[in-house]
């Protein structure tokens, strides 16, 4: 056990302790003791940081933007394809309203009174998401986002002085290695 765990010794043992133990770990939770709107609102909340560690030079809506077409978006089209209400209806309204604004809506598709939605199905001129399918592919997209930093020097270089100069996260300086 290393003396001080908010100090990583590295890109890797902050991406455990702090990406994997603490934020994906956090999400899973709410999901499993059913806080269902705490994990939406921490799902959207951390498209946006996985969106400024991989572009921190753009604006917010485009950084969460990026993080959607470029990893989500992979997963399942639609992620791209409804990305401005994503932005509008369920990141802004959670994150400043703390409630999603008109036009959102969640559901889980383990719950057999939701069994009539689907995952980016609109009902009463609302778009519903599945909470279960938004979280599983939240996860794969942010594991492709490792994948992606492990495998390119230059984009890990900009997330670690990313977290390290802008956020002031406790990262040392790193020499980074394929």
């Amino acid at each position: 056990m290393r003396e001080n765990p908010y100090k990583p010794i590295d890109f890797n043992d902050f991406w455990q302790s702090r990406v994997e133990a603490w934020m994906l770990e956090g999400v899973k939770d709410c999901v499993k003791n059913k806080i269902n709107i705490g994990a939406m609102t921490l799902i959207f909340c951390y498209i946006d940081f996985f969106g400024s560690i991989s572009k921190p030079k753009l604006e917010t809506r485009q950084r969460f933007y990026y993080f959607l077409e470029n990893y989500l978006g992979k997963i399942d089209p639609r992620y791209s394809t409804f990305k401005c209400m994503l932005y509008e209806n369920f990141r802004c309204g959670l994150v400043h309203e703390f409630v999603m604004k008109k036009g959102a809506g969640i559901f889980r598709g383990d719950d057999k009174n939701d069994a009539g939605y689907e995952h980016f199905g609109i009902h009463n001129d609302a778009l519903f998401l599945d909470v279960l399918k938004l979280k599983n592919d939240f996860i794969t997209s942010v594991n492709k986002l490792k994948e992606d930093l492990d495998g390119n020097i230059e984009c890990k270089k900009i997330a670690i002085n990313y977290l390290r100069d802008e956020l002031r996260w406790s990262l040392p300086e790193e020499n980074i290695k394929k």
